[in-house]
């Protein structure tokens, strides 16, 4: 039987409770007696990973119970006292878990008796209780950061002490003098020198303290290289903050401006534009293909990149009106004197077969404002797709004349009007 219970409800506050429910969302798995067979706290992606882990608590697989009664026969099975810990801690039950955190290292001092995996690393079940005894520490109500630092020196070449560094710098971002502060700081970027989020850490505290504002803008402008080809708006943010600490606020809008936002802007548009076509491409998941062009159009209106290859897009999903709509007659009224643009414009929608009234107007408009041999050739490709090949015909004679020594680059769509010429005057001749 499932049941889903809800706070503010009568039942549902009850059993909240009864188990101690403190986290949402909890899957709790009850036998008939009421007793707890296992729990799930919390949810993270992908779903697949989180319904196999439920699969496995239905089947038994290193379930609370399983885990207990195997712990009630094999008191001293470091492997199950260290797993039974973790379900305890995750069910933050702080005094449980601790205690069997604790007796894991009692019974295995050295870490001989085995590994598990924590975020794909294999780590002695011995270094990973005294890891989580030390996170346990850290988010008790007094934040006590004392079992990470002798975690730290314990374990210098740990595969798990980036995360010890990384608690404790949650800890000295608010905590601790500024000279505690910087040595511990000094010591984390010195182990981590190229993770942004590494010297980031320090920077946040450099910016509470309002004070060691040049090593701030050091790391701030570290991060800035690091990051060059993808600026995340956070550092920049932080840097920004600092240079304004420094009395300079030209560097600060240089930074953190108008322009690094726009660019942002511009970065997003290209992510959505290119994640729509990629999904176009392959023939599936075109409504959130489309739905992500809608937005990159949104960001840029004024994009003629942008919305070419929105309606790109949108003709391949057999929405032409939809196409012409941002990029059709609206458009092209507003660059009526951009002889390029036009003449870009008519090509397009004739590449496409589609639009070519107004493709026609635009290419002969650029015509008249630039008559060189490219516009022309596209006036001519225009006249072709509307299978008017007498008005093809000259317009690319003009283009060859105009050429030059680049006629050659012309002759062969000339050719191929001709060839369409005789085909029609065939099929005349056979009536």
């Amino acid at each position: 039987m499932l049941y889903r219970a809800t706070r503010g409800e009568e039942l549902g506050d009850e059993l909240y409770k009864r188990f101690n429910i403190r986290a949402t969302p909890t899957v709790l798995l009850v036998g008939n007696d009421g007793s707890e067979i296992d729990w799930l706290v919390g949810y993270g992606p992908p779903p697949e990973e989180y319904l196999n882990k439920l699969e496995n608590s239905v089947k038994g697989i290193d379930t609370f119970k399983s885990l207990s009664d195997r712990y009630a026969r094999e008191p001293k099975n470091v492997e199950a006292v260290f797993k039974l810990a973790q379900k305890w801690d995750r069910r933050y039950n702080e005094e449980k878990a601790l205690e069997l955190f604790n007796k894991v290292i009692a019974l295995d001092p050295e870490g001989k008796m085995g590994t598990t995996e924590y975020r794909e690393e294999k780590v002695t079940f011995t270094e990973l209780a005294e890891f989580f005894i030390g996170r346990l520490a850290f988010y008790s109500r007094k934040r006590n950061a004392e079992p990470l630092k002798t975690f730290i020196k314990k374990y210098p070449e740990s595969k798990i002490l980036k995360d010890a560094y990384m608690y404790m710098s949650m800890n000295y971002r608010t905590r601790g003098s500024k000279e505690e502060a910087a040595k511990f700081f000094e010591e984390y970027i010195s182990k981590y020198p190229e993770d942004p989020t590494v010297l980031d850490s320090y920077v946040a505290r450099i910016i509470r303290n309002k004070a060691n504002i040049e090593r701030g803008i050091e790391l701030g402008e570290k991060i800035k290289d690091i990051m060059k080809y993808n600026p995340d708006s956070r550092y920049m943010k932080n840097l920004a903050e600092l240079y304004l600490l420094d009395d300079d606020k030209d560097k600060a809008d240089k930074t953190y401006g108008k322009r690094f936002m726009e660019g942002r802007v511009s970065q997003l548009a290209y992510a959505l534009r290119d994640y729509a076509d990629f999904w176009v491409k392959k023939k599936t998941n075109t409504e959130s293909a489309e739905e992500m062009m809608d937005f990159a159009v949104k960001l840029k209106p004024d994009s003629t990149y942008i919305l070419r290859s929105a309606a790109t897009l949108y003709v391949k999903l057999d929405k032409v009106e939809k196409a012409i709509e941002i990029y059709g007659p609206a458009f092209i009224k507003n660059y009526m004197d951009k002889s390029n643009t036009l003449s870009s414009y008519a090509r397009f929608w004739a590449n496409l077969g589609k639009n070519l009234g107004n493709a026609l107007e635009a290419a002969n408009k650029s015509v008249e404002l630039t008559p060189v041999a490219y516009n022309w050739d596209t006036l001519s490709f225009v006249y072709e797709k509307l299978k008017n090949y007498g008005e093809a015909l000259k317009a690319q004679e003009k283009a060859v004349e105009l050429a030059g020594e680049q006629a050659q680059r012309y002759e062969g769509r000339l050719k191929k009007i001709k060839k369409a010429i005789e085909k029609e005057k065939g099929k005349k001749d056979k009536k």
